[in-house]
């Protein structure tokens, strides 16, 4: 019995110390998970991730604020910055002027409205203001990051009174409405991005500068779209060019389940999936930060608002996500998901009822573990050396501003989504990161095509031509001569070329063919559209073998065509079966099952994602310890055959843990919570591990197997 009280007293005290470790909060940007909530703290949201958003419009949000710091989380405040979400601004409830010159507008004069409550907002001198003080607030009320949501416009707008005026100080022209023209369109779109510039960048400087003046640290953030949702919702946005904003500490790319099935919507081809319209919009996101000292956190949500899906449908969707977003090795941080109380609270009508299904719970909370634990960085286990990690496909946030024929996203989606249905794990090239040598040469082979973007700047031609001399291979693709091609105002034909893709072409020096060498690389020219590549047949016979061929130009390997993607990162495989089936050997744990079910092998079908872990050793060595718990593994130890744990996790959603656990040795657990009181545990033996469900505390609960 002495012995007991004193493992527990142990036990107490090293969850203590624990404890006493987090009341110094971390600063936002190390945060390596967080999630985002407008409510204060609640037990049954209490995910035991690093960093805590509040993202609330009402005046009291300090207390929601202070709730979750006391809780030891690092916390930041999110606010709209395209939406006037308390209806306080252009009503004149701020400042005691009205401001109906400022909200979006499209052709009919009617105001652009989100979830038809709040108007979406032009980005003038008084809406910045306005969001200044806002973010003025939640530093002085303790907020350690701001991240204004969303700097966003609309392309059908720009018939707003103040824009009018806008566009004559920009262009000293007479203002055009984005309707009479494919250069109206283009012209009001960069206008809107630019102003939504300036709105990043004055909330920048304060944001420093109150870290400057009182010593601490404050992050600033830009949570945002990725550009392929935003083409399928008519939505344009700096992202490309905010890569040249001093000082941004990182972005959070929003992706859900909407935005993904959006874009496929714009994009007509019979063997399209969603694991592949994922998978470009998390790597666009990647991209932006890749190579360079801003942060990105990769947001994952388990639903969304649409009241029309199942959970059946949302666990599938999810599924797949996960799968996309793991696969972006050049990152390791995440948002686990956006406003949890959809998912773990009462009283919603998503996917039918709220909360979600137990066993959904324990999935989701199974893969924020996983969150928490991944390394950054990862190997590809498909395809070998020549999988194609390397090969890129130019975009410029020009594509967002540009008319497209419909499908909207036929061109885009047409060069990236052929080649992951493939298994090569293709990216965006941003250009607007063109000038950064070293992030132009982490691609050997790059496709482009000019048919629906422009370049902003000659520069971006410029780069890419010095780019290919140095040994790399170009593909440049489709036909001149649009509508924006002709425009005289641009920069192209200021410097005496018909186009921007004319002007390229002069700098790679090309001859009567359709291929040809220059300095120590290669270039391919064809004139034929990607708009086609949706069909297999036009994949298969008018595009893979370019981007063959290229890439042995450029690496002297034989690219590989695996139909699948298999990643390993640390102990973690994450696998896709595209078009081939996938076969995994060893002792994987199954992430998507509650159960946490060990298998000796997995064969995956075409159509699915699977996330595992790989226990072959942990099993073979038959030593105690935690192979996977959920929701959080905040230390173990295992010493003279007692295993001792701590896991915490939010209330009234069941902690699940599979142990390694000898078959002849007897299993005798005690689990207690911060306050000693015992917990009861339901465990489930096999031949090598057992599983472990006990209820949730989001101070933490510590269990000991063994003999007590």
């Amino acid at each position: 019995m002495a012995r007991r009280w004193l493992l527990i007293i142990l036990g107490y005290c090293a969850m203590c110390d624990w404890l006493y470790a987090q009341q110094a909060t971390p600063s936002f940007r190390d945060c390596k998970t967080i999630f985002q909530t407008n409510t204060g703290f609640d037990p049954r949201l209490a995910i035991a991730v690093d960093g805590v958003i509040v993202h609330r419009h009402a005046a009291s949000f300090a207390g929601e604020l202070d709730s979750w710091r006391k809780q030891g989380f690092a916390v930041g405040r999110m606010f709209f910055a395209d939406s006037d979400a308390g209806n306080a601004y252009w009503t004149g409830k701020w400042d005691g002027t009205e401001h109906p010159q400022d909200v979006e507008r499209d052709q009919a004069g009617n105001v652009i409205q989100c979830a038809g409550v709040r108007p979406y907002m032009l980005p003038t001198d008084g809406w910045i203001r306005y969001l200044e003080q806002m973010a003025s607030q939640s530093i002085v009320f303790g907020a350690g990051a701001i991240l204004p949501e969303e700097p966003l416009a609309h392309v059908i707008s720009g018939y707003e009174k103040s824009f009018k005026t806008l566009w004559l100080k920009r262009y000293n022209r007479p203002w055009q409405g984005q309707h009479e023209s494919a250069e109206a369109r283009y012209l009001t779109a960069e206008l809107k991005s630019e102003l939504y510039l300036q709105l990043e960048r004055r909330l920048l400087e304060l944001t420093k500068k109150s870290a400057a003046s009182d010593g601490r640290p404050r992050a600033f953030i830009l949570p945002i779209h990725s550009i392929y949702s935003n083409i399928a919702a008519q939505i344009v946005a700096p992202l490309g060019t905010s890569t040249d904003l001093p000082g941004v500490d990182g972005y959070i790319g929003q992706i859900w389940t909407g935005p993904v099935n959006w874009a496929l919507g714009h994009y007509d081809s019979p063997s399209k999936s969603f694991f592949g319209s994922a998978f470009v919009l998390y790597d666009f996101f990647t991209q932006l930060a890749v190579g360079s000292d801003r942060k990105m956190w990769l947001l994952i949500d388990p639903v969304e608002d649409n009241p029309d899906h199942t959970w059946a449908q949302f666990q599938q969707w999810y599924q797949h996500g996960v799968a996309a977003m793991l696969m972006m090795k050049d990152t390791d941080r995440y948002e686990v998901m956006p406003w949890p109380d959809r998912i773990f609270l009462p009283g919603y009508g998503i996917g039918g009822k709220t909360p979600a299904p137990e066993n959904y719970r324990v999935v989701i909370l199974s893969v924020t573990q996983v969150l928490q634990e991944v390394p950054l960085g990862g190997q590809w286990e498909t395809g070998g050396e020549a999988i194609g990690d390397g090969v890129g496909v130019a975009m410029a946030d020009t594509l967002m501003g540009q008319p497209h024929p419909g499908p909207w996203l036929q061109g885009a989606y047409g060069m990236l989504l052929p080649l992951v249905e493939r298994g090569i794990p293709v990216s965006s090239v941003v250009l607007e990161r063109a000038k950064e040598a070293e992030y132009l040469n982490r691609f050997k082979v790059i496709v482009l095509c000019y048919e629906d973007f422009k370049p902003a700047e000659p520069a971006m031609n410029e780069s890419i031509a010095a780019w290919v001399k140095a040994g790399r291979s170009l593909i440049v693709l489709g036909k001149d001569g649009d509508e924006l091609d002709r425009c005289a105002n641009f920069w192209w034909h200021k410097r005496g070329f018909a186009s921007p893709l004319a002007h390229l072409l002069s700098l790679l020096n090309p001859a009567n063919e359709s291929s040809w060498a220059i300095g120590s690389g290669h270039v391919t020219r064809s004139e034929v559209s990607p708009r086609i590549f949706g069909t297999a047949t036009a994949a298969e016979k008018e595009y893979l073998p370019l981007v063959d061929a290229a890439w042995k130009q450029a690496t002297s390997k034989t690219l590989a065509r695996p139909g699948s993607m298999v990643m390993r990162r640390g102990p973690f495989v994450i696998a896709r079966a595209e078009t081939k089936p996938v076969k995994l050997s060893g002792r994987l744990l199954d992430i998507f099952d509650p159960s946490m079910r060990i298998v000796s092998g997995v064969e995956l079908a075409p159509g699915h994602s699977g996330l595992y872990r790989d226990v072959q050793s942990d099993l073979a060595a038959g030593t105690p310890k935690v192979l996977h718990a959920t929701h959080r593994l905040m230390s173990q130890s295992s010493d003279n055959g007692v295993l001792r744990f701590v896991v915490r996790g939010p209330a009234e959603t069941p902690a699940v843990v599979r142990i390694v656990w000898p078959k002849d040795t007897a299993l005798e657990i005690s689990a207690t919570d911060l306050d000693g009181k015992s917990i009861a545990v339901q465990p489930e033996r096999d031949s090598e591990t057992a599983l472990l469900r006990f209820a949730n505390h989001p101070q933490g609960v510590m269990v000991s197997c063994g003999k007590q």
